[in-house]
Parts: structure tokens; C-alpha cells; sequence
């Protein structure tokens, strides 16, 4: 029952992650914005601050405990919060406003791969067979993705049409948000070697990143200017989108309390996957990409290796 219980908060964290990227995805692209407004910085901001007041509602209602905790054992988590979630999400939000969610949900999906790659030095761990088979995994997947998106524009498969209209400047706010959560994972094991209370790490990451926006709103007004939200339905998905992050997170930690992680790691990288699916059943449509499917399959599957790695 325990083990049954895990795979399914595993598979739940991954559902609530697939549906932030749609909610998000929904509201830039219904939502009505002034010019001057950015949509995917109005994203991020209201994204962070629906996960502040959740986990620090949440830390609340368990009972907040500072034992031990120092400036110096919390800065990993600090540090970590300005990639991830502040310049993660933007990048993450504008690649989805640029490529869609599902390009973009493939392509950040292997992030293992850097956090794996960076502590090798970082953190003093081995690579081993398991990682460069998951790396190989990675790279033959984006492979298999690069060539499908080569191989011609079909108008009657959504992933078909929309891989292959991506332009590769487009790619790169995905890559980069890629990049930057890979790290940030890295620095998050740090802090957690230091304050074991994933919670807390957490709330204190999304807290700096918020208090940096605000920094920078404070300094200018322009960049104050574009986050201007006028339209409910936009509000209510960022809104949504933000609650999802959170249950990603809560699902996820649930899980590894639960469960062994080689059960639980599978099941919650599968989220690129489960996009594919919950938008193929928002436009009532069947998949007729099976080369698309298969890389994001690949690309999945080496991830998880990557981090039971």
C-alpha cells in the first residue's frame, strides 16, 4: 500500500507540473495584455507569489522551527531562488509563449542531465554507467526530436506542426531554463546537506525570488509597468498555475517520504508526456507522431536514469 501510495503522489506531481505549463500556456494565450505589458513576467510574478503564500501557510500551520538555521546555511537555498524559480520561470514561460508547452515541457525535461553533468565536480559524486547511459538517452531523444522537427510542417498533428515550427532562437529560452533548474538542483542538495527541511528551502528560494522582482520593480518603473494584470481569465490561470507548482512540490517531497526512489523518480519526470496528453485531450485530437512521442519518451526515460544515477 505505501509503495502504491508513492507511485501515485509520484504521478501526481507530475500531473500538477504538466498542468502549470497548460494553465500558463492558456493565459498567455487567451488573456487580453496592454502593449507595454509582458505576459510571461506577469506569469512569473504571480506564479511566485500564489507558492510564497502557500508555503509559508503551509510552514505555518506545521509549526515553524529556526533551530540550528543560520544566514550561512540557508544562502544555498537563497542562491538557488533567483535561478529557480525567478529566472527559470521566465525563461520557461516565454519559451512556452514562444514554442508552446509541449516543446518546451521536452526540452526542459532534461535538466538531469546538467544537475548530473555539474556534480561531478561540484558535489564530488561519479558518473556512472547509469548516467551515460541516461546522457546517451538524452541526446539520442533530442536527436530524434531534431529530426522530426526537420521533417516537414503537418498541420493535422498538433506536436507534428508545432515542433516544427520552432525556430531555433525560439529553443533557446527553453534551453536555458533547462540549464538553470539543472543547477539550481545542485544548490538545493547543497542546502539540504546543511538545513534538512525541504520546506523550508523551498519557501526560502520562492521568498528570494519574489523580494528580487520586487527589488527591481523598485528601481524601475518601466520594468514596474509590465506587469499589469487587467484581465481576470489571465489572473485565474497564473493563479491556478502557481497553486499547481505548489502541489508539485508537496506531492513530490509526499512521495520520497513514502516510497524508494526508484519508484518515485520514474513517475514524476514523466510530465512532458503527460502535457502531450492532457493537450491532445483539450483540442479532442489523436497523436499521429509517433517519432515525436518516442523522443520525448527517450528524453524522459534518461532523465530518470540520470537521477537514480
Amino acid at each position: 500500500m505505501i509503495l502504491e501510495l508513492s507511485a501515485a503522489l509520484a504521478l501526481l506531481a507530475s500531473v500538477f507540473s504538466a498542468l502549470q505549463a497548460v494553465s500558463v500556456e492558456y493565459g498567455l494565450e487567451n488573456g487580453h495584455f496592454e502593449e507595454r505589458t509582458s505576459p510571461t513576467l506577469t506569469a512569473t510574478v504571480v506564479t511566485i507569489l500564489v507558492s510564497v503564500v502557500v508555503f509559508w501557510g503551509l510552514l505555518a500551520i506545521r509549526g515553524l522551527s529556526f533551530d540550528d538555521v543560520t544566514a550561512r546555511r540557508l544562502a544555498p537555498f537563497v542562491i538557488a531562488g533567483l535561478g529557480n524559480p525567478a529566472a527559470f520561470r521566465l525563461l520557461y514561460f516565454r519559451g512556452i509563449d514562444r514554442v508552446g508547452a509541449r516543446v518546451a515541457g521536452a526540452v526542459v525535461g532534461a535538466n538531469p542531465a546538467i544537475a548530473a553533468l555539474l556534480a561531478v565536480p561540484v558535489l564530488g559524486e561519479s558518473f556512472t554507467i547509469t548516467s551515460a547511459i541516461g546522457l546517451a538517452c538524452i541526446v539520442g531523444g533530442c536527436i530524434v526530436l531534431q529530426v522530426s522537427r526537420t521533417g516537414g510542417d503537418d498541420s493535422d498533428d498538433l506536436l507534428r506542426s508545432e515542433f516544427a515550427r520552432a525556430e531555433g532562437r525560439d529553443l533557446l529560452f527553453p534551453v536555458a531554463a533547462m540549464g538553470i533548474l539543472g543547477a539550481s538542483f545542485v544548490l538545493v542538495s547543497i542546502g539540504l546537506n546543511r538545513v534538512d527541511d525541504p520546506l523550508l528551502g523551498t519557501a526560502v528560494g520562492q521568498t528570494t525570488a519574489l523580494a528580487a522582482f520586487v527589488v527591481a520593480f523598485g528601481g524601475s518603473g518601466d520594468l514596474r509597468s509590465r506587469v499589469r494584470v487587467r484581465d481576470n481569465l489571465a489572473l485565474v490561470a497564473f493563479t491556478v498555475a502557481g497553486v499547481f507548482v505548489a502541489g508539485n512540490w508537496l506531492a513530490w517531497f509526499s512521495a520520497l517520504q513514502r516510497g524508494t526512489v526508484i519508484t518515485v523518480v520514474p513517475l514524476s519526470n514523466v510530465y512532458p508526456l503527460v502535457i502531450v496528453v492532457i493537450s491532445y485531450l483539450s483540442v479532442r485530437r489523436v497523436p499521429h507522431s509517433p517519432r515525436i512521442l518516442s523522443g520525448i519518451a527517450v528524453i524522459v526515460a534518461g532523465a530518470s536514469l540520470m537521477q537514480l544515477a
